[in-house]
């Protein structure tokens, strides 16, 4: 058996609108023809290749001005028949009104995104051939019984007690006390949101105040290693402390109150 080969073109004898195939014996060298010849002659027996033509433009023209019905109609009337009779069937077993709620309800339940379901009329209008109203007015129907089902359940589960029914259960449960909004509490959050630091409060106190305070105290160890000394806000010394007057930071010489006005004083 001769094995199939392929060339090289040969630019002079191409031809671009028409394509051989290796197993053309035109396509082939001499050698392989004469080879060829030498089997045909000593009672070998060959089929002759058909020529095939593969213009593209003959089949683009071919493509674009045939009739469909030409090429499938051998498939068009088997699909036809078979149509008609499923057609028949389904006219025999349900009404036209019934079919289109039954496809209006599938092509709803195949739609993906929502804002797509006001299409459907149209597009079975479009398929069937039917007025877009008389399709909504049919597949109204569908809407008005899954509403009246769905409010029918809603009712058998509804239970509704009467007006003039009243419980005479009594809680245990203890009511809350209410805040009383006490002239304490008013002065506890303006001292919190306020800027000024807490041992400006406690020097403005009296001593008996500040002895409740400082024993209300939870933590007290603190109070019990150091004792409570007022010192200067610059330098930390706690001789001779004076307050400034216009924020009550301490002070404890000339020198100190320079530096606080020039640095720290919150009414400079």
């Amino acid at each position: 058996m001769v094995k199939s080969l392929v060339e090289e073109i040969d630019k002079k004898t191409y031809n671009p609108n028409v394509y051989f195939t290796s197993a053309d014996p035109q396509s082939r060298s001499s050698r392989v023809n004469s080879k060829r010849k030498s089997s045909l002659s000593s009672g070998g027996s060959s089929r002759s290749m058909k020529r095939v033509n593969y213009s593209l433009a003959d089949m683009e023209s071919k493509l674009y001005t045939k009739n469909p019905d030409d090429n499938h109609s051998t498939n068009d009337n088997s699909n036809s028949n078979s149509n008609d009779k499923l057609n028949k069937d389904m006219l025999n077993k349900f009404t036209q009104q019934e079919i289109i709620q039954s496809k209006r309800r599938f092509m709803e339940l195949d739609t993906e995104n929502v804002k797509d379901l006001f299409e459907i009329p149209t597009l079975l209008s479009s398929i069937t051939g039917i007025n877009k109203d008389n399709i909504g007015s049919n597949s109204t129907t569908i809407q008005n019984t899954t509403t009246n089902g769905s409010l029918s359940r809603t009712n058998k589960n509804k239970f509704e007690l009467p007006k003039n029914f009243h419980l005479n259960y009594r809680s245990t449960r203890l009511p809350k006390p209410k805040r009383k909004n006490t002239h304490r509490l008013v002065a506890l959050k303006k001292t919190l949101t306020s800027k000024r630091p807490l041992n400006t409060y406690l020097d403005t106190l009296n001593q008996v105040d500040r002895s409740i305070i400082l024993n209300n105290v939870y933590n007290k160890k603190y109070f019990k290693v150091l004792p409570l000394i007022t010192i200067c806000s610059i330098c930390g010394g706690y001789n001779s402390i004076s307050s400034c007057v216009k924020c009550s930071n301490k002070i404890c010489s000339l020198r100190c109150y320079r530096l606080h006005n020039e640095t720290r004083c919150i009414h400079r």
